[in-house]
């Protein structure tokens, strides 16, 4: 653990030589006093910066957001992803999607696998797997399979209707997101979604018809040790828009990369329990 309290003034050590052939990993981190990783992006006044090699992490500031702003009226969003834009990944207890795929855009993977971790573990842990990542091995999908296909539709009864009456597909799910405005059904031939389903998305906000170009969303596959396998794909140059974030309430771990054409693949792992359990401990940022 760091040798830090929350009460004294946090210091950047000084540069070391380092036996490591690879390049320092800089890292920020939303902590509350460098032991556990326990802030939500959103209630996070400050952000760790380490910079991580084969020695350990070591930290560099203590970054105030407040010192950073460029005027009183900036949005802080906007002031944290010009302040952390050198890192090359983000630590949190919790983070949304719109602020992930934003500092993805950047250059910055945000992450909340390690919610709840002490800091200098998961430091170390987050730099073994980068490392191992750039060795070029065939992956195991021996437990990867598709799981669904994606469209967006105007009329999602109608689309329903459809589906199940004309083509004989089952309703297996459907929900209603009023805070992102929008429904969403899951179909298929099974008896469950353990088998290739159709998710189909209605936008409450939307009046326009869709065409074939902009209906399609995302295909998914249903992968296993998503982070090692989204490290690997990083490191082979993959775009990835939304780096792995684990879902609330315990739910998948889910990611996005796109094809070379650009299409979005969407990578779902099933829910972690020991995961699950830590995001439930963390803080809530405040409305």
């Amino acid at each position: 653990m760091l040798d830090v309290t929350a009460t004294e003034k946090v210091e950047p050590t000084e540069p070391r030589e380092s036996a490591s052939a690879s390049p320092a990993l800089r890292v920020a981190v939303a902590t509350r006093d460098g032991q556990r990783i326990d802030l939500h992006f959103g209630a996070a006044d400050s952000f760790w910066v380490f910079d991580v090699d084969s020695d350990g992490p070591r930290l560099l500031e203590d970054r105030q957001i407040v010192q950073h702003a460029l005027s009183e009226t900036e949005d802080k969003r906007e002031t944290i992803y010009r302040m952390i834009g050198d890192c090359a990944v983000l630590l949190v207890a919790k983070i949304g999607v719109t602020p992930q795929e934003a500092l993805a855009k950047l250059g910055v993977e945000a992450s909340n696998a390690h919610a709840g971790k002490d800091v200098v573990a998961a430091l170390q842990d987050l730099y073994a797997a980068k490392i191992a990542a750039r060795q070029d091995a065939p992956i195991d999908a021996t437990e990867f399979r598709l799981l669904h296909a994606m469209l967006r539709v105007a009329d999602l009864d109608r689309s329903i209707d459809f589906y199940t009456r004309r083509l004989g597909m089952r309703l297996l799910e459907r929900r209603e997101h009023k805070k992102n405005m929008f429904s969403q059904a899951y179909l298929g031939y099974g008896e469950d979604q353990s088998g290739m389903t159709i998710e189909l998305v209605a936008n409450w906000m939307r009046d326009e018809p869709y065409v074939p170009g902009d209906a399609f969303g995302h295909i998914a596959i249903g992968v296993n040790h998503i982070t090692r396998l989204c490290d690997r794909l990083a490191a082979a140059g993959v775009p990835m828009p939304r780096p792995p974030r684990a879902q609330r309430h315990g739910e998948s771990i889910v990611a996005f990369i796109e094809d070379p054409d650009g299409y979005r693949i969407e990578l779902v792992q099933a829910p972690q329990p020991a995961a699950a359990l830590a995001l439930e401990d963390a803080p809530q940022s405040q409305p």
